[in-house]
């Protein structure tokens, strides 16, 4: 048998976080927020993107979130979300440095109530390295399908392959890429971080209740050894 080296180049890594005082917070996070988005004198308050936007159907804060919102239980989450993206980017860093070397901006922040349709067309994020979504209530989502099989769930966060498909043979030899796309199931009280090259979009909700998400755009700097 010959010898072989596996080197590997430009994955793309998801992580899953849960909170674990989701259940004792959560609800005084989401009654700040709809304090806030009673203020609001129009649904994307942020202006950012309405033509990947509905006219109905999803309300969105500025993107100025966790610099304004003086919320208590919000600022402990915020601190929660630093520390996820702390450890898991030294661990996509293959280790080479402690996650408390590691300081995280959060140079957008921003909230989503969604229902009656409400989406976010596909897009990615510019100025930052690493994104996340955090699901502070699910609303009632269809469960991402066993086994990969297409569905286009309701609610469903979607994530597309950054592998370009033009010119490519589908066979077994590329088999282990699968799909052009990733389904991840919300569930509240989960933060999805992911890279922001990652071209992903929120797919129509409806539900008995609300989908509220809290979303951010980060950088990571090392602090001087």
């Amino acid at each position: 048998m010959t010898e072989i080296a596996i080197q590997q180049a430009w994955p793309s890594t998801l992580f899953l976080c849960d909170w674990p005082e989701q259940a004792s917070r959560a609800p005084a996070i989401e009654t700040a927020l709809r304090a806030e988005a009673a203020g609001f004198d129009r649904p994307v308050a942020s202006g950012v993107a309405t033509s990947a936007k509905p006219a109905q159907g999803l309300v969105e804060s500025r993107l100025d979130l966790f610099d304004t919102c003086g919320d208590a239980d919000l600022g402990a989450l915020v601190d929660w979300f630093g520390n996820c993206i702390r450890h898991c980017v030294a661990q996509v860093n293959g280790g080479r440095v402690a996650p408390d070397r590691i300081e995280v901006e959060f140079c957008e922040s921003w909230f989503h109530i969604t229902n009656d349709g409400g989406f976010h067309d596909a897009h990615v994020h510019g100025n930052c390295s690493w994104c996340g979504i955090f699901y502070l209530a699910a609303g009632d989502p269809d469960p991402v399908p066993a086994g990969g099989a297409a569905s286009a769930g309701n609610g469903i966060n979607r994530f597309y392959s950054p592998i370009p498909g033009g010119g490519s043979v589908r066979d077994f030899g590329n088999a282990y890429l699968g799909r052009s796309y990733l389904d991840v199931q919300p569930h509240a009280g989960r933060l999805v971080l992911f890279p922001s090259f990652l071209l992903h979009s929120a797919l129509p909700y409806r539900g008995a209740t609300d989908r509220v998400i809290l979303s951010f755009n980060s950088r990571s700097h090392l602090a001087p050894a």
